[in-house]
């Protein structure tokens, strides 16, 4: 990719106003290029962010507009569809059918990691720009830490990804749609039930929870050191210790969800030591 290719900036329009779209649009403003349009069905959610993109922190010589007209985002080089993964089907049909009436067919793009590159088909551009992250509307986060997972229709949407990436300073990797789909179950062990755990430690040591926090740092940092975090697995259900085991059960005897929980991660713990 030459240096010109690299220095490219794009414009883009969202169709979708929620936390991917929020964080994604606020940085590719933040790193040069230009959004056109925030567009979607409720019109105070995409001018609350169009409003934001416009506020002097974000501010270009060009300002973005909301709009409920698919039409508009056509006019855009890229649009982002950036709504839920069940929804990906029905938006990527209805500003298809616009893109057929306007004569207009951008490069067309999801951030979902569950959902597959074809159901985008029928854009002759099309392609995905996943983000191996949580991303929340309240939280700055710094897209030079965050991976992309990239997937493209052709040899020229995959350079553009890239130059895309390579204009945030954010890592990336070209896999097809299976690897992506199983990232993205993986994404939910590492993140969606690791925080459903922690909220179950946080209720059984209140008020001392915040002493926690060592532990779990260092506990992902340890796991990441090694081959597999199975090396390092410590605790009673590792060892067999079936007194202490007792001991917790008893202590959660008022705390049935907390019960299941444990009784069920213990019991896999050891038939994993079992078998080992």
């Amino acid at each position: 990719m030459d240096s010109e290719q690299l220095n490219k900036r794009y414009s883009f329009s969202f169709i979708g106003y929620g936390n991917v779209a929020y964080r994604l649009a606020i940085t590719l403003k933040k790193h040069g290029h230009r959004i056109n349009y925030i567009c979607g069905r409720e019109s105070q959610k995409a001018e609350k962010l169009a409003y934001i993109l416009n506020k002097e922190e974000h501010s270009s010589t060009s300002q973005v507009h909301s709009s409920l007209n698919y039409a508009d985002a056509a006019k855009s080089e890229i649009v982002i569809l950036a709504v839920s993964d069940s929804a990906i089907s029905k938006v990527a049909s209805e500003f298809y059918s616009i893109c057929t009436q306007e004569g207009s067919f951008p490069l067309v793009l999801h951030c979902s990691g569950a959902t597959p590159l074809d159901v985008l088909k029928e854009f002759p551009k099309h392609g995905v720009l996943y983000p191996l992250m949580t991303l929340s509307a309240t939280k700055p986060v710094d897209f030079s830490l965050i991976p992309f997972f990239l997937e493209s229709s052709s040899k020229e949407t995959s350079a553009l990804l890239k130059n895309i990436c390579y204009s945030l300073n954010s890592e990336y990797r070209e896999i097809d749609s299976n690897e992506r789909a199983q990232l993205h179950v993986s994404a939910v062990y590492m993140s969606n039930f690791i925080n459903y755990l922690t909220g179950l430690a946080f209720d059984l040591s209140k008020p001392n929870h915040m002493f926690l926090m060592p532990l779990a740092i260092e506990t992902l940092r340890k796991a990441f050191l090694y081959e597999h975090p199975a090396l390092v697995q410590t605790g009673p259900a590792i060892r067999g210790d079936i007194e202490t085991i007792n001991k917790h059960l008893k202590l959660l005897d008022g705390f049935p969800e907390h019960k299941e929980i444990y009784e069920l991660l213990t019991g896999n713990i050891s038939k994993r030591r079992k078998q080992e």
